[in-house]
């Protein structure tokens, strides 16, 4: 990156963002076991330690490598489609499943964040504030800089004291936005289908495999535990949550330089993310309540473990169903068929998208 331009963006950055300083946990306070023989971080010797020296632990295989992971093309994609879906939902842990390559959103950057809530927020348990969190900022799909189109959007980790971390994830739009900019748009955690053909015939049938309302993922989790892992009897959660970036940092539409490049000039204590909720969808006169922020702990980095095993569990819509059944009414359900139950479509596909592959491969493109 051009050291002018990172400058200029590093000064936006310093001057143009609230700063906010940590209050601190005593960081002495906590001896932190040697756990640096575990591969994977599902297993109670990992799970029962306090969040502080979990997220140390993923922060320190983080730094480990810095070399992002590569985006994979074409045929490349192939495995995702025979990659049991469930599992991202129902793996409780901060590492992948074994032997899961993680194919859509395969770049990004990692940062240590906390969440700060509003002092008058309504919701419970984690919503109440987190003062030990990760996060990954990645990208969808390979992109080209003379095409402006990027699918931006990021998991969020909050780890608990002895117990399983709470994750929800987000992005702008499943068809992406006509911008290079990251933080141009809001990003939530329920999409409206993708209208594209090719992604609705394809990535769209495979996420429906697991779940009815694809474009849809529960946050109801989060305010069952808070941070120290103390159950919630009358949690209470929003509907829907919108994270709002703090876009300070002169990014355009046009391409400027890598979103890697971009992202790792946010230095830390700086509020990244304005976070909103809704406890009706936006569209039936729902209105927004900022909740809080989610502010930066440390440098945003690229890191080859982050891209390859961190993991963000999604949860399903169908579990806030069974609590709050009107959710059924305010959500799109899929009527598009399974991926393993029907034909790709003949002829191919008019838009493109990254799974135009398996068109080629049975011969109708």
């Amino acid at each position: 990156m051009n050291s002018a331009f990172a400058a200029a963006l590093f000064v936006a950055a310093t001057t143009a963002v609230e700063q906010f300083h940590s209050s601190g946990y005593d960081v002495q306070s906590y001896d932190c076991p040697n756990l640096d023989h575990l591969v994977n971080f599902d297993v109670p010797e990992y799970q029962l330690q306090p969040a502080y020296c979990k997220q140390q632990m993923i922060w320190k295989k983080v730094l480990q490598d810095r070399t992002p992971q590569q985006f994979f093309v074409g045929p490349e994609f192939s495995g995702f489609f025979e990659q049991d879906m469930n599992l991202s939902f129902d793996t409780v842990s901060d590492t992948m499943p074994a032997d899961r390559i993680k194919r859509t959103h395969p770049v990004g950057t990692t940062t240590l964040m906390e969440f700060i809530a509003k002092d008058d927020t309504p919701y419970t348990g984690i919503f109440k504030g987190c003062k030990h969190a990760v996060m990954r900022i990645s990208e969808f799909a390979t992109t080209a800089p003379e095409m402006p189109h990027t699918t931006p959007g990021h998991g969020m980790k909050f780890l608990r004291d002895g117990m399983a971390s709470a994750n929800w994830f987000m992005m702008f739009a499943f068809d992406g936005q006509t911008s290079f900019n990251f933080f141009k748009n809001r990003w939530t955690n329920i999409l409206r289908e993708m209208e594209n053909e090719c992604a609705r015939e394809s990535i769209g049938k495979h996420l429906a495999e697991v779940t009815d309302f694809p474009g849809g993922m529960s946050v109801m989790e989060l305010a069952q535990f808070d941070q120290y892992g103390v159950e919630i009897k009358d949690f209470h959660w929003p509907f829907q949550i919108e994270v709002e970036p703090y876009d300070v940092y002169g990014w355009t539409d046009e391409y400027q330089n890598d979103f890697l490049d971009q992202l790792s000039v946010i230095p830390a204590n700086t509020a990244m993310f304005k976070v909103f909720a809704y406890d009706e969808p936006p569209e039936h006169g729902g209105e927004e309540k900022l909740i809080g922020w989610l502010v930066s702990r440390s440098e945003t980095t690229s890191s080859l473990w982050g891209d390859e095993m961190l993991h963000f569990q999604h949860h399903r819509y169908e579990d806030d169903i069974r609590n709050r059944p009107h959710y059924f009414e305010w959500l799109q359900f899929w009527t598009n068929g399974r991926f393993t139950e029907s034909k790709l479509i003949n002829p191919a596909p008019m838009q493109r998208c990254p799974f135009m592959f398996l068109w080629e491969e049975a011969g109708v493109l």
